[in-house]
């Protein structure tokens, strides 16, 4: 699903999932956030930025009609944009009235006439041509004609005769244009089958603003004959940007469709950003794809435009892409290495039957990106080489953002301040303390951290209930975090996104993916890690009696991370199996970080018991009292898990807290089976769908009793699919209920859970 934006320049998005494969060979998925242009229409689209104009008098003979124009800053698309321009990239000629109408949500009987200058501007004969069978329509049942005639032709009679036969009767009446009366008294319905007429029937539809087609300024770009998609699927990770300082590129994906898209920058002001894969992201990883460069196009120029409008713009546009087709181009616009940042910016050309203009028609604001985030880059051509761009001349401005902004998917490099506290140095995300952030945050995402970003936990309240909130994201932020909160409320809509959490909202992934993007989580992390070292560096370490350093500085910091930052220095205190322990947990980090973070993701934790150990311990399991037991359980339903087993950290309190099970996504309704035999011990089926607080949250919930002190729940389970009762005996395999979103979820998923007298434990341990 794609949030609808409370911000007018903010366009709706949707995400676009990549699968891949980890480095075990095990699936995974990457989000990127597009447009979403089932709900995008040009008045819609961000404004431009700059103002224009363009005088066409000397294309005139050669076009057939007059393309002269201006616009300007503040204005959206419709409202410069003729329908001949788009004629080739999205054929508007094709569409009827009616079709864009219903679209629209528009009812005919109440839009004037006037709102369609397309019809003015007919002479009747035209307008015969246009719409289908007016012409036999008698001239009394079509009322602005009728209008027209009473006004310009007073003495001729037009009783009884159609439209066709008073034109044959009478020819000079054929050039008559509705124009020359008052349309604004007619709705466009007193025109017989307008609404089955296609635009490109009507004389001078080229020429026709998309704002002056009732209605088709609010159609989506979804909808028109050929619909705005994306051109290929390729979607690419931002590994650096660089500004104009730069010189000499050659590996560029950037271009034009008369270049090609991979035009050398040979000159100065090579400002760019740098591309790879998706799955590589660290200093050991090599791709097909790495280092490619796109340039900006603020700063350099290609050459554009074809046949008879080439020379528009001294057939000069800025270099860039085309991945959503030839309507519009996209364009890097300022990577700013100070912030991380990079704005993009949309141009759009004009076209006629002869030929289209360049690109020039912008900026009009697009996606802001930082490092680390994924960008659709479409469909990528062989490189041919070669060609080179030119310089602009442009100017770095004193602020990266254009005057007007399109959709930011992660803007906040530098994680604002908590509200209230005191300015400081800005924090390197480099080394602090001689610690390497980056390596120290794969170190310890390596141990715990859940592998989804997407995933959203259970609210939950803290220090007597004054504190509530969502935990968000890989690393489980919950949305009273200062940092996480300071990036959140810094999006536009944020602020009230934030209430919405407070209150217990569970996000959408459409909504997590906008307001707290994965790059966003990646700084806010970063930014904790970087306090806590320079809060525990001017610590005294008891072992030493010196302050904490090196490989003890990572030790007590990893040791806060997992017991909050008032736990004893290598305590004994443990999680909640036994399995780490403070000073265990510490030593582990040190050694990931040694062997560098993530790249060590896949080994086993050296204080953990291994996982064989637990699982011949659950198979020994027998048979529940009364019901069939088996030494293995199934899936308990279909679809891909959302959510995983672990522990989890507030950072605010410090409290360390266990996800208690797995969550499964899937549609509504679908079966949610006995992963194995016993006897129903509790059933909670009078929860409906978006009461959160039924069943302690559970929503509708069962727990089977499987002997042993060993216990499964499944929990979300849609309503009124709940038949079973305490007491009934269950077979595995046995529908038991329907995935649903009662309770805490907000989409339909189901949580399972197995329990050892009462203690959740990692179902995949039991045999999942």
């Amino acid at each position: 699903m794609a949030r609808i934006p409370t911000d007018p320049t903010e366009m709706p998005t949707r995400i676009l999932e990549i699968p891949g494969m980890d480095r075990q060979g095990n699936p995974t998925s990457v989000n990127a956030l597009l447009p979403d242009w089932t709900q995008i229409s040009f008045s819609q689209m961000p404004p431009i930025s700059r103002s224009g104009s363009l005088s066409t008098g000397e294309y005139k003979q050669a076009v057939g009609y007059d393309l002269s124009r201006s616009w300007t800053a503040g204005q959206t698309p419709d409202q410069y944009i003729m329908l001949g321009d788009i004629s080739q990239a999205l054929q508007p000629e094709l569409l009827s009235i009616g079709f864009i109408a219903q679209q629209a949500g528009l009812n005919l009987d109440s839009v004037a006439l006037s709102a369609f200058t397309l019809v003015a501007k007919q002479p009747l004969n035209q307008l015969v041509q246009a719409i289908p069978l007016l012409g036999e329509f008698k001239v009394a049942e079509i009322a602005p004609v009728a209008g027209l005639l009473a006004t310009k032709a007073a003495g001729i009679d037009v009783a009884d005769r159609t439209l066709e036969q008073l034109l044959i009767s009478h020819p000079q009446l054929s050039n008559l244009k509705l124009g020359e009366i008052d349309l604004s008294q007619y709705s466009m319905s007193s025109i017989p089958n307008l609404s089955s007429a296609q635009l490109g029937a009507f004389s001078d539809w080229q020429t026709t603003l998309i704002k002056d087609v009732p209605g088709l300024n609010a159609l989506p770009l979804s909808s028109f004959p050929n619909p705005i998609a994306e051109f290929g699927n390729l979607v690419m990770r931002i590994d650096a940007i660089y500004g104009p300082a730069e010189r000499r590129r050659t590996k560029t994906i950037s271009g034009s469709d008369v270049q090609g898209f991979s035009v050398n920058c040979q000159e100065n002001d090579c400002a760019y950003i740098e591309l790879d894969d998706l799955e590589n992201s660290g200093r050991n990883a090599r791709g097909s794809l790495e280092g490619k460069q796109w340039i900006s196009g603020k700063y350099q120029e290609v050459e554009g435009g074809s046949g008879c409008l080439k020379v528009v713009n001294g057939g000069k546009e800025p270099t860039g892409r085309l991945p959503f087709g030839s309507a519009f181009k996209v364009v890097v616009m300022e990577p700013d290495e100070r912030t991380d940042t990079v704005d993009t910016a949309l141009f759009f050309r004009f076209c006629s039957p002869c030929g289209c203009s360049p690109y020039f028609i912008g900026p009009v604001p697009f996606f802001t990106y930082r490092v680390n985030s994924p960008i659709f880059v479409g469909a990528l051509e062989s490189s041919s080489g070669g060609s080179s761009s030119v310089p602009t001349g442009a100017v770095r401005d004193g602020v990266s953002s254009p005057v007007t902004k399109g959709v930011t998917t992660a803007a906040n490099i530098n994680v604002p301040c908590p509200p209230g506290s005191t300015p400081s140095t800005p924090v390197s995300v480099g080394n602090v303390r001689g610690v390497n952030i980056a390596a120290l945050s794969e170190a310890i995402a390596s141990i715990e951290s859940s592998s989804s970003y997407e995933n959203a936990g259970v609210n939950a309240c803290v220090h007597g209930g004054n504190n509530c909130g969502v935990p968000l994201g890989k690393y489980q932020f919950i949305n009273y975090d200062e940092y996480a909160a300071s990036s959140i409320s810094s999006k536009p809509g944020g602020t009230q996104f934030l209430a919405k959490l407070r209150g217990g909202y569970q996000p959408t992934q459409a909504e997590l993916f906008q307001f707290f993007p994965p790059a966003d989580r990646e700084a806010v992390f970063a930014q904790t890690l970087a306090s806590k070292l320079n809060a525990t560096s001017q610590e005294k370490d008891p072992t030493t009696g010196s302050f904490f350093s090196g490989d003890r500085l990572i030790e007590r910091v990893a040791q806060k991370h997992f017991g909050g930052d008032y736990s004893k220095v290598d305590g004994s205190s443990t999680d909640i199996f036994g399995r780490l322990t403070l000073s265990s947990y510490g030593q582990d980090v040190l050694r990931r970080y040694r062997e560098g973070g993530r790249a060590i993701a896949g080994s086993n934790a050296a204080a953990c018991v291994p996982t064989s150990s637990v699982a011949q311990s659950s198979n020994s399991a027998s048979a529940a009292p009364g019901g069939q037991s088996t030494s293995h359980y199934i899936q308990p339903a279909n679809g891909p898990v959302t959510s995983r087993f672990g522990m989890r950290t507030r950072p605010v309190s410090g409290v360390r807290k266990i996800y208690s099970g797995i969550g499964i996504a899937g549609s509504m309704g679908s079966p949610v089976k006995a992963v194995g035999g016993g006897v129903v011990k509790t059933v909670v089926s009078n929860c409906k769908e978006g009461v959160k607080n039924c069943g302690g949250g559970y929503g509708n919930w069962i727990e089977i009793d499987r002997g042993n002190g060993r216990t499964t729940r499944y929990a979300y389970l849609r309503e009124g699919s709940v038949k079973l009762k305490a007491g009934d005996r269950v077979s595995q395999g046995q529908v038991i209920g329907g995935l649903g979103s009662t309770g805490t979820t907000a989409d339909p998923r189901l949580h399972f859970e197995t329990r050892i007298n009462g203690t959740a434990v990692n179902p995949y341990q039991e045999g999942i």
